[in-house]
């Protein structure tokens, strides 16, 4: 199934990608969160005359991340982090808890935003909400683009901009298929490979 842009650019995507966010829905969804979260960090500063700490979840999270924090106008600081949670071969998830990178993150006293691509069981999120806590964070919120409904989530976000039900793995803006099709400006449902 070819794919094409705004651009005129043209890719080959693999038959079993299904779309299911276009880059309309997506962007849409990401400036109305933004605009709640740009309050949110407004009444930060307001309070506090600090800037809240922007997270980006490595690697996935950054699509989403590039696009929210240019909808907030306030000043924010930005501290990547990364975490292990699936296994990049096999698309699925690791049987070991969540590993976080964050050894060099300033965060004490200071209020904290996660910004992640996907929330699926919730356990990436709350190692990471737990560790930066543990930092000394004042509070911890998060926003992630994709929300998979699940009968008993562990961890809910704070912000989501799009949620979906099923149990399909998905691709493109920023998630992956073993670290493939990441840079997709849509979000993809993989099917079965014929």
């Amino acid at each position: 199934m070819p794919y094409s842009n705004d651009t005129g650019s043209r890719r080959q995507l693999p038959a079993h990608f299904k779309l299911q966010f276009s880059q309309d829905e997506i962007a849409r969804r990401v400036k109305e969160v933004g605009a709640e979260i740009d309050a949110w960090c407004a009444s930060v500063w307001a309070d506090s005359r600090t800037d809240v700490v922007a997270i980006p979840v490595l690697r996935g999270g950054i699509f989403f991340f590039a696009d929210l924090v240019r909808e907030i106008s306030s000043s924010i600081e930005i501290a990547p982090v990364k975490t292990e949670a699936y296994n990049s071969e096999t698309n699925t998830a690791t049987e070991s808890s969540v590993a976080v990178y964050a050894e060099s993150l300033a965060i004490k006293g200071r209020v904290v935003l996660i910004v992640d691509d996907v929330c699926d069981s919730g356990r990436t999120l709350e190692a990471l909400e737990k560790a930066l806590l543990e930092r000394g964070a004042r509070e911890v919120r998060s926003v992630v683009m994709l929300r998979r409904l699940l009968p008993t989530p562990t961890f809910v976000p704070c912000w989501v901009g799009l949620q979906y039900s099923g149990s399909e793995w998905f691709v493109g803006y920023g998630m992956d298929d073993s670290e493939r099709w990441r840079n997709l400006p849509d979000i993809y449902l993989m099917g079965r490979e014929a």
